[in-house]
């Protein structure tokens, strides 16, 4: 049986790779694991305006984050469904990490996954432009298969 995991993070092309890991996974009779890396996104705070500063960033980043794990939540149920009553197994994992890529890399590596389904960019509010800095990563330090969907 082939062990999928699919690394999303909320951004427009989040429904896409999901539903081309739900056709691998059909085609392949494959388990589907979704994984979701959010940072914590530490700062030291020196003065009372970088703390007014830095509590407005972070406001702004919890927001953005409920918004992607929302998001992420809906295209999971829609393919937990649909891969459940093909009788496949799914699972939703949501970790803390300052390095996706890494993280990702590491998840992979740690739970033996067959192959990681990625989208080649991320949501045009991270750094991610072209390929995407932590697409590129994953596909140069993966030690599984990956495939990058567009």
């Amino acid at each position: 049986m082939l062990k999928i995991l699919v690394a999303i993070e909320g951004s427009e092309s989040c429904s896409k790779v999901a539903q081309k890991a739900q056709e691998l996974a059909l085609l392949c009779k494959g388990d589907v694991t979704f994984l979701t890396i959010v940072s914590p996104d530490f700062k030291l705070v020196t003065s009372k305006e970088k703390l007014e500063k830095e509590n407005k960033k972070l406001e702004m980043k919890k927001a953005e984050t409920e918004e992607a794990l929302k998001t992420c939540s809906m295209v999971y149920g829609q393919c937990e469904l649909v891969l459940g009553e093909k009788g496949l197994k799914t699972k939703r994992v949501v970790k803390e990490g300052n390095y996706p890529a890494e993280n990702i890399v590491e998840y992979a590596d740690e739970n033996d996954f067959d192959l990681l389904v990625i989208a080649d960019k991320g949501s045009k509010k991270l750094k991610d432009k072209l390929l995407g800095s932590t697409t590129e990563k994953i596909v140069r330090h993966a030690k599984t298969s990956v495939l990058v969907v567009k």
